[in-house]
């Protein structure tokens, strides 16, 4: 959407609209860290993707390669040491790989951890492009000089990366401050070049079955559906505005989208001058008096804000089925009075609602105690079952649980081990043992729950989680059945009642439309049931001939044995000759064998009529189906 110029030049003053919407003064905190202190962006020139690009990257594998195969063959392989050198050649070569290796770092079920939790730190700290550039974008794409929109513009970024860089300025009209988030030039053909390297890396994966059952396919989709939101602005902006309307009921604050002024490659949102998770950490660290102070002076108690943010991610997955996905440090603020702020909504999940159903489940008979139950429902959450005996996978299941329990009890262990994260973890090890592996919306809801616990464990490092969950289920109970009894709940059933007959026309529909895709599915089931019954019974009939011929051989023997002048007459002396040269049988052993034999050739016989009964049976039926 483009700015009008006309509209843009007017200086008025915001109306009380416009500040009802905005965060209040009375929320903002006080400096915890001076701006002086923040390191500054860097800039470097912007440089058009080209075939040293593609240079750049294969040199890069080839190093990591070389590496890996050096560090193996002279047994110094370290796990740690060598996820942190990949960790630092993704951040080096930028683009879509820091995004290929956040989507990586997912797949905790397949991958070392050490590997995914350094890829997992990838949060796209990039380097910075001329403010000159910036100031042209911002121009081009809302049609109009710079100040005519902006009565102030800061040039340096006030943070950068790999798609864009953010500026701080305010606005003329709105006389409010707000970030500019700019989209880096060229990014749409560097993130296109990129993607068709990571195709032709995958393919070559694929062909090696390197980590078969990571689903690469299914990776390659995801990574489509990143690029084509990351290259638009509008994604973000409009999950940005759903968000803020769900948040306001969880008492967090979401910063304000200006869309007149945003486009698909530029932004423009509510300054939240909140204190970031990132910084309150490494003021922790280096200065903790510091921090007490602050804590003290803006009134906010690390237990409430810890416990308001694992509420609210669980009602966002649970209740809203829309979750921030990358609460790291850097996207949390803290605001006055334990109020909460969110930031960089370009990582927004939904689930599929029958899975969602199923996860809630899984979370409810975790917060119970049903550890039989809660293995049960992660079975289902998988994304494929391999031919295994799944009793035993539900007893290392229901193992995995509760030992998980007994930790989350004892709160002086260390966070980690107690952790929902440490629970979703164990689950997908257990099940990984068994070649299990899981969806992709079990890995987003995961990285959602693993990134917050880097402030959790600051905020509240002591927390039960298993209780903390138990009281959210309740509360989140208490909130439907208020929703039930509405008002505006009525209105809605009265008028649904109207809709009766369309309704159950629907469910008849549906009846209709399910039965047929069972049937197909039965079709399908008798089609391959009618192939193994008639190469099972083809087979049962090749064994009864050789049985048959086995039984005649030892009868032969066993006569020769007894009177062989009979079988000297009988078969002539050529053959009597050859029947000669063959071991002799005593006539008692060879009794014994001649009845086993007829008991087997009966047994095959009964099975080989069952056989082919229930191939006439399943070809009635399939043409029963048919019909």
């Amino acid at each position: 959407m483009r700015a009008s110029s006309g509209a843009a030049t007017r200086c008025a003053r915001p109306g009380a609209d416009l500040m009802a919407r905005l965060l209040k003064p009375s929320w903002i905190p006080t400096p915890l860290v001076a701006a002086s202190e923040q390191p500054p962006v860097l800039i470097a020139p912007v440089r058009p993707p080209g075939a040293w690009r593609t240079w750049l990257v294969l040199g890069t594998a080839m190093s990591l390669a070389i590496v890996f195969l050096g560090r193996w063959l002279t047994r110094r392989f370290d796990r740690r040491a060598f996820a942190v050198r990949v960790r630092r050649a993704v951040e080096r070569v930028g683009g879509l790989w820091i995004k290929a290796g956040q989507l990586v770092s997912l797949r905790v079920d397949l991958l070392p951890v050490e590997l995914c939790e350094e890829l997992a730190k990838l949060q796209t700290q990039a380097l910075g492009f001329p403010p000159a550039r910036a100031r042209e974008i911002v121009e081009r794409e809302l049609g109009a000089p710079l100040d005519v929109v902006f009565d102030r513009w800061d040039e340096a970024p006030i943070a950068a990366a790999s798609i864009g860089q953010v500026h701080r300025a305010r606005l003329r009209r709105e006389q409010t401050w707000v970030a500019v988030k700019i989209q880096k030039p060229a990014s749409a053909e560097l993130f296109a070049r990129d993607l068709a390297l990571v195709r032709r890396a995958v393919a070559v994966l694929k062909v090696l079955q390197v980590y078969r059952h990571m689903n690469w396919d299914a990776g390659m989709h995801e990574l489509r559906q990143i690029v084509k939101e990351e290259l638009d602005f509008g994604y973000e902006g409009s999950m940005m505005r759903r968000m803020r309307r769900n948040l306001r009921r969880h008492r967090v604050y979401v910063p304000k989208v200006f869309s007149r002024y945003s486009t698909p490659r530029v932004l423009v949102t509510e300054l939240a001058p909140a204190v970031f998770m990132a910084d309150y950490i490494r003021v922790a660290r280096e200065d903790p008096p510091r921090l007490e102070r602050w804590l003290i002076e803006n009134d906010v108690d690390p237990r409430r804000v810890g416990r308001r943010l694992a509420w609210s991610l669980e009602r966002q997955i649970l209740e809203d089925n829309l979750f921030h996905g990358d609460l790291h440090p850097g996207n949390i603020g803290l605001l006055r009075g334990n109020r909460v702020a969110l930031i960089d909504f370009g990582t927004t999940n939904f689930t599929d609602v029958e899975y969602l159903r199923k996860f809630e489940v899984f979370i409810r008979a975790i917060a119970s105690e049903q550890h039989a139950k809660a293995a049960d429902v992660a079975l289902l959450l998988c994304a494929r079952l391999p031919v295994i005996d799944t009793s035993m996978v539900r007893e290392h299941l229901v193992r995995a649980l509760r030992a998980w329990h007994a930790r989350a009890l004892v709160r002086a262990l260390p966070y980690h081990v107690r952790s929902l994260n440490s629970l979703t973890l164990d689950v997908m090890r257990t099940l990984l043992g068994f070649r299990c592996t899981m969806e992709w919306a079990w890995l987003r809801l995961h990285r959602a729950m693993s990134t917050l616990d880097a402030s959790l464990v600051q905020l509240y490092p002591r927390i039960d989680f298993r209780g903390l969950t138990a009281r959210y289920l309740a509360q989140a109970d208490r909130r439907r059945r208020r929703l039930v009894t509405s008002p505006e709940t009525a209105r809605r059933t009265v008028a649904a009642a109207a809709r009766v007959p369309e309704i159950q026309e629907r469910v008849r529909d549906y009846a209709a439309f399910q039965t047929q895709a069972i049937r197909r599915q039965a079709q399908r089931f008798r089609g391959v049931a009618r192939k193994v019954s008639s190469a099972t019974a083809a087979l049962l009939e090749l064994a009864m001939i050789a049985a048959w011929l086995q039984t005649a051989a030892v009868a032969a023997l066993a006569v020769h044995g007894a009177f062989p002048s009979w079988i000297d007459r009988a078969v002539g002396p050529q053959v009597a000759a050859a029947i000669e040269r063959l071991p002799h049988l005593d006539p008692q052993p060879a009794a014994l064998v001649l009845l086993l034999d007829v008991w087997v050739l009966f047994a095959m016989r009964r099975v080989r009529r069952e056989l082919i009964r229930r191939d006439v049976d399943l070809a009635r039926h399939s043409a029963a189906a048919a019909g």
